[in-house]
């Protein structure tokens, strides 16, 4: 006969630290004997799928219920654990220490808890641009996007079935905190434009990006003005019709180079044919008003990883140990290209040699009406 598996109970380090009687929330997994206990607050609306799993004790005897079932008591320092009254063997964790271990030596996650990214626009790009980099280890989110999910969205949109009719913000909002409870996430289910700059300036400090991830460059530029007033890094991450190439734009005010408005005034149109409907890549209603289709999600995650990287150089550009991905060897404006078969892209793809290009040739300059950029508008 097999000899009944024992159930591992994953627990916060200082739970023996909680009061006596603490609800322990989190998740239960049977199918592989593992619980996870996230902590004594079911922390509605950000763990929508956490269960209450039982109490440290003592525990009164109204707490048993059939989906409470672990038990954890104190033995004077330690703690004992059983679920459903087999005794379950305890493994003590640490977000701090765990969430980013494998970044030791790759990456300062430690330091990248304290920065911040406005994300303006979650849809295919800022959706996988605001989870990667919380896998990274930044711990501060700005959300900005007024749409909601829709069904249209889930082949490109790294939220599920289940976030169908909520805002794109709320879902990714989700997401972040189920990577990293601890990540400090506002949103705000409006466009840019209407806004107000206040609370962009609120949340912005110290290593602080503005992310600018939306379907048009309208969207771009007022993210770029925003910036270049509050003195943040910039980086905009666009993709072009069919996905078959984008564009990345960044500067900071750190070295003097030209700003967004400048560098798309002085570009040929050729490069900055950027389409511009209402919505860039889905939309749902009015998707088949549009002349192109939206891109799948393996060519929009190509050139988005690219942005990312410089993203994470942007985050430290004070940080003397960073060794930097990207940044300097990019050109401030740089177009990735996924394929250059006209079939995909038209006329436009041939200007790329080959399928994967990125290039480091584009060169932008200050515009006729503002040389040198003063970051501000």
């Amino acid at each position: 006969m097999t000899e009944p598996t024992t159930t591992t109970i994953w627990y916060p380090s200082d739970l023996g630290q909680r009061a006596d009687g603490s609800p322990l929330y989190g998740y239960h997994h049977p199918d592989t004997a593992q619980v996870v206990v996230t902590g004594t607050e079911k922390q509605d609306g950000q763990q929508p799928a956490m269960a209450l799993l039982g109490w440290l004790e003592p525990a009164d005897s109204h707490h048993a219920t059939p989906t409470a079932s672990l038990l954890v008591q104190r033995a004077g320092a330690e703690l004992r654990f059983s679920m459903q009254g087999q005794p379950c063997r305890g493994e003590a964790y640490s977000l701090e220490a765990d969430l980013f271990s494998r970044h030791a030596g790759l990456l300062e996650s430690s330091l990248l808890q304290d920065c911040s990214v406005i994300v303006c626009g979650c849809g295919s790009v800022g959706s996988l641009a605001a989870l990667d980099l919380a896998r990274s280890g930044v711990g501060r989110f700005l959300l900005i996007d007024p749409d909601l999910l829709a069904i249209e969205n889930l082949c490109r949109h790294q939220c599920g079935l289940a976030d169908v009719g909520r805002r794109k913000v709320a879902a990714v909002a989700d997401r972040i905190r189920q990577i990293n409870p601890r990540a400090q996430v506002q949103s705000h289910a409006l466009p840019l434009e209407q806004l107000d700059p206040a609370v962009v300036a609120s949340f912005a400090g110290g290593h602080t990006l503005m992310l600018a991830c939306a379907d048009s460059r309208r969207a771009d530029r007022h993210a770029a003005r925003l910036a270049a007033a509050l003195h943040l890094p910039f980086l905009a991450i666009g993709l072009w019709e069919r996905a078959f190439a984008g564009e990345i734009f960044y500067s900071h005010p750190g070295t003097p180079m030209p700003c967004y408005g400048c560098a798309f005034d002085g570009l040929s149109e050729g490069l900055t044919a950027r389409p511009e409907p209402a919505r860039f890549y889905s939309n749902e209603t009015e998707l088949e008003k549009l002349n192109f289709q939206p891109g799948i999600a393996i060519d929009i995650s190509f050139v988005t990883q690219i942005g990312l990287k410089l993203a994470i150089d942007l985050l430290n550009l004070s940080n003397p140990q960073h060794v930097p991905r990207l940044l300097g060897h990019l050109s401030q404006f740089t177009l990735v290209c996924n394929s250059n078969d006209p079939r995909l892209g038209g006329e436009r793809a041939e200007i790329f040699s080959h399928p994967l290009q990125v290039t480091t040739s584009v060169a932008v300059s200050y515009g006729p009406h503002r040389p040198p950029c003063r970051w501000s508008e």
